[in-house]
């Protein structure tokens, strides 16, 4: 009865894990994305540091597929999201600077999250071991 007991235990705590890695590689996956997106602003601000001119003709993103044609009235000046409720105004450099420190954090994230997934691979794998031979037991 206690064998059969610890044998639920070991189940349910490997099921918990499993769940765990599940969440933390969704975690991953939107690091990623936000990481990626990052990129292509900081790809975006570079681009405009180094060629655009004041009334220049640009495509603005407005929403799913659409864009709309624009002239630039300021190249020396983006206005920068802090979070969802703040906007401040910023020179390129500065917003290129904020980008860059952003890209770290994830990176530093993406690290992170990397190896808590590896950990529980160890302890996934290394379970599933232990669970088998105890089923392979049980069948003997």
């Amino acid at each position: 009865m206690e064998n059969s007991q610890n044998f639920e235990r070991q189940l349910y705590q490997f099921r918990y894990l499993k769940e765990q890695r599940e969440m933390l590689e969704g975690q991953l996956e939107i690091v990623n994305a936000s990481l990626s997106n990052l990129r292509t602003t900081k790809s975006t601000l570079e681009n405009l540091k180094a060629g655009v001119n004041t009334d220049d003709e640009i495509l603005v993103p407005i929403g799913g597929l659409v864009n709309i044609r624009a002239s630039i009235k300021d190249t020396e000046k983006v206005l920068l999201y802090i979070n969802q409720d703040t906007v401040i105004e910023k020179n390129v450099a500065e917003s290129i600077e904020f980008i860059d420190k952003l890209m770290s954090q994830h990176s530093e994230q993406i690290k992170f999250l990397t190896e808590r997934i590896q950990l529980l691979d160890l302890n996934l794998q290394g379970m599933s071991q232990e669970l088998q031979n105890r089923m392979d037991q049980r069948k003997s």
